[in-house]
């Protein structure tokens, strides 16, 4: 009985090895390290492309983008991304439908189970989306109003 839980237990690790997968295990496997250089801010306001106007700028404060908004009253759906979409460097909300209230934290979760974030401004104008590493492989946004557009 013994040579055959341990014969189960060597496959087990054997084939984990041969598998592309990644299992986390809380406290035993950390978050991957998320580069902020290569990412995009993807959306409905860019069609979701990796624009370069849209790449993220290292700031005092973290990395930005400044994005034109017009206020129209739908909300944006967006994410954080590199060019390819790489699952562990794609961030966005905890759940569908997440909204990001203006000049507030929200905190971003990264990987194949993130969501897109929405975001609907009040006025016209430039927005700049700020984003900081946080705890946990999170990665805190806050959205700045710039200055508005007369409408």
């Amino acid at each position: 009985m013994i040579k055959r839980f341990t014969l189960l237990l060597m496959f087990a690790l054997l084939s984990g090895c041969s598998s592309t997968s990644v299992v986390s295990i809380p406290g035993i496997i950390e978050a991957p390290t998320i580069k902020f250089e290569n990412l995009y801010l993807r959306g409905v306001f860019n069609w979701w492309e990796a624009n370069l106007p849209y790449k993220l700028k290292s700031g005092e404060q973290g990395w930005y983008v400044d994005v034109e908004l017009i206020a129209d009253g739908q909300p944006y759906d967006f994410r954080l991304s590199d060019g390819f979409w790489t699952p562990d460097q794609t961030c966005g909300a905890r759940y569908k439908g997440q909204i990001v209230v203006p000049q507030s934290a929200t905190y971003m979760i990264c990987g194949t189970e993130s969501e897109n974030l929405q975001f609907t401004p009040e006025t016209t104008g430039l927005y700049r989306f700020n984003f900081t590493p946080a705890s946990g492989g999170e990665v805190m946004l806050t959205i700045v109003p710039q200055f508005t557009s007369p409408q």
